[in-house]
């Protein structure tokens, strides 16, 4: 199955993004939109916050909370295009229509593509500000609708419910499957004259223009009328076939985010595959991304599904609840130089206190930066188990948590604990060699072991992902799996590599001189309880694994 039905090129709309007129966008912001998150519903007292809740869980509960949300949703997505605080236009921050945003406009030297540092260190703190702007902004359409219940006999059940809501996320990790609400083509909840019937916000968005306009959306005249995620080739979405393409990754999911729970000790190494370690939560973000397919692996567009905004608002959960184990970690610790976004100019020194670009403080008048986002609740939300671990500052607890949710079911007794040694892949790739979006697939034997997945953006720079061979190596038999010599020589003699493009294609591996694949095996001591995480020591580089077929290599 391939990425995506039908995705473009990002090379191909690029050149001449900056040229686009602006059209029926508004010419600006009168005023800048300052994002300060959402302010109601925190307790006066104690300052606690309001959680963001699972998306399953939030429709499993149903009652006002979850009418609401719908009901906003659908008005956010109603709003006209030209409004800067309509979906459509907040949407568009990430990638197209490379529009000005907020008064903040392109720059010399910019990459002429979106806002967002996909595949830069910034990845993760960036991504705060622009979900809690859509939060803040879905917040207020919630209030209103909220009010309409005046003469409900449970107006000030959905008052209350407006006052607290927060945007809700999908944990793909520990369930990997499209959520149920998300499936429906329909939906039906309690309005304010009783039951109300709409077409569901959260399966896909409409296009107002349609087809889509060329100088918005170059190299898209014949894309859908609606955002898409897999097909089957009958239909733009088949939740049947997201879910098999889910299934197949959903080990991975777990192992990757578990070992950037586990590994990474700085931000850089948590936030972005653009560090070596190559542990970062955005390898796993982006094998989602692929997974779905459709519009949502087309990173211009992804922004215009809802789903994109759980799938974020869980990444942001993933990283707070990283930053609560390592609490001296919480923003970029290491310069770089950026490769050029939409306003921030190719070549430009990126520390922890650069702008986060079209995103204003409250003041209105300065960008936010790593600094000012380093914690939920500056934008007034928390999630449930931060609320719970409030004081927990040994963090016995948060570990214990993410090892019930994310770790190994047991370090019971078996042959790959014993060897005292967890297997990988380090992966890297210089993504100008590839065709974008991409997966480089991993298999062992006939069986597959994980994906590092590509978007298509940036376009530029080298990528790095480390593949965990734990579950591979427990599925040889026993006599392999006693003998670190043999798993080695079995690793060696059956992995392989394939590459496929979002069209489908397969790559010869051949072709990309920069693609380099190590087997690499690190000492671990297990934990000993279910409050500590394993403990790695030193890592050998085994061989050196090229183009499916391995070679003696050092260490």
């Amino acid at each position: 199955m391939s990425i995506a039905r039908r995705l473009i090129p990002l090379a191909a709309c690029v050149a001449t993004a900056i040229l686009i007129p602006r059209h029926q966008l508004d010419v600006q912001a009168q005023q800048a939109i300052p994002v300060p998150g959402m302010t109601t519903g925190i307790n006066n007292r104690t300052g606690e916050r309001p959680a963001r809740w699972e998306v399953n869980a939030l429709q499993a509960e149903g009652g006002p909370q979850w009418d609401l949300f719908i009901q906003a949703l659908a008005a956010l997505q109603n709003k006209a295009e030209t409004d800067e605080l309509s979906h459509f236009r907040i949407s568009g921050i990430h990638g197209m229509p490379y529009a000005p945003f907020n008064g903040v406009g392109p720059v010399p030297g910019g990459s002429g593509g979106g806002f967002c540092p996909h595949g830069e260190t910034q990845f993760v703190a960036w991504h705060r500000p622009y979900v809690a702007l859509y939060e803040q902004v879905l917040g207020s359409e919630v209030q209103r609708i909220a009010a309409e219940y005046g003469g409900y006999q449970n107006a000030s059940a959905y008052r209350e419910a407006g006052q607290v809501f927060r945007l809700p996320y999908w944990d793909w990790a520990s369930n990997p499957k499209l959520p149920i609400p998300c499936t429906q083509e329909n939906i039906t909840v309690s309005g304010p004259r009783g039951p109300l019937t709409l077409r569901n916000p959260l399966y896909s968005y409409r296009w107002q223009t349609y087809p889509l306009n060329q100088s918005q959306f170059p190299g898209y005249q014949n894309f859908s009328a609606e955002t898409t995620r897999a097909s089957d080739g009958k239909s733009n979405f088949s939740p049947d076939v997201v879910n098999a393409n889910l299934a197949l990754v959903a080990d991975q999911l777990k192992d990757l985010v578990y070992r950037t729970f586990t590994y990474a000790k700085t931000f850089d190494q948590m936030s972005s595959m653009a560090d070596p370690a190559g542990v970062s939560f955005e390898a796993s973000h982006n094998v989602v991304h692929n997974a779905v397919g459709g519009s949502f692996a087309a990173v211009d567009i992804t922004a215009f599904d809802s789903l994109f905004m759980l799938h974020h608002a869980n990444l942001d959960r993933l990283a707070a609840i990283w930053m609560a184990v390592h609490r001296n970690a919480t923003y970029q610790s290491q310069s770089y130089v950026s490769s050029g976004l939409y306003a921030t100019a190719r070549g430009e020194n990126i520390t922890a206190a650069s702008p986060l670009k079209p995103f204003y403080r409250a003041d209105g008048r300065s960008f936010h930066s790593g600094l000012s986002v380093a914690t939920p609740e500056s934008f007034g939300y928390t999630y449930p188990e931060l609320r719970e671990w409030d004081g927990d500052r040994g963090g016995k607890a948060i570990i214990s948590y993410i090892n019930s949710l994310y770790g190994p079911a047991s370090d019971g007794d078996n042959h790959v604990v014993l060897l005292g040694k967890e297997w990988f892949v380090q992966v890297a790739v210089d993504r100008s060699e590839l065709e974008l979006p991409c997966n480089i697939d991993l298999y062992v034997g006939g069986t597959f072991a994980g994906r590092m997945a590509l978007l298509g953006m940036p376009m530029h720079g080298l990528a790095h992902s480390e593949i965990p061979l734990q579950r591979a190596v427990q599925d040889l038999d026993s006599n392999t799996t006693t003998d670190r010599a043999a798993v080695e020589r079995v690793l060696l003699d059956q992995l392989r590599v394939d590459i496929k493009t979002g069209s489908g294609a397969t790559v010869d591996a051949k072709r990309i001189a920069s693609l380099e694949l190590n087997l690499v095996a690190t000492d671990v001591t297990h934990r000993s309880s279910q409050s500590e995480f394993p403990k790695y020591g030193n890592r050998n580089i085994y061989a050196k694994v090229i183009l499916g077929r391995a070679f003696n290599g050092g260490g």
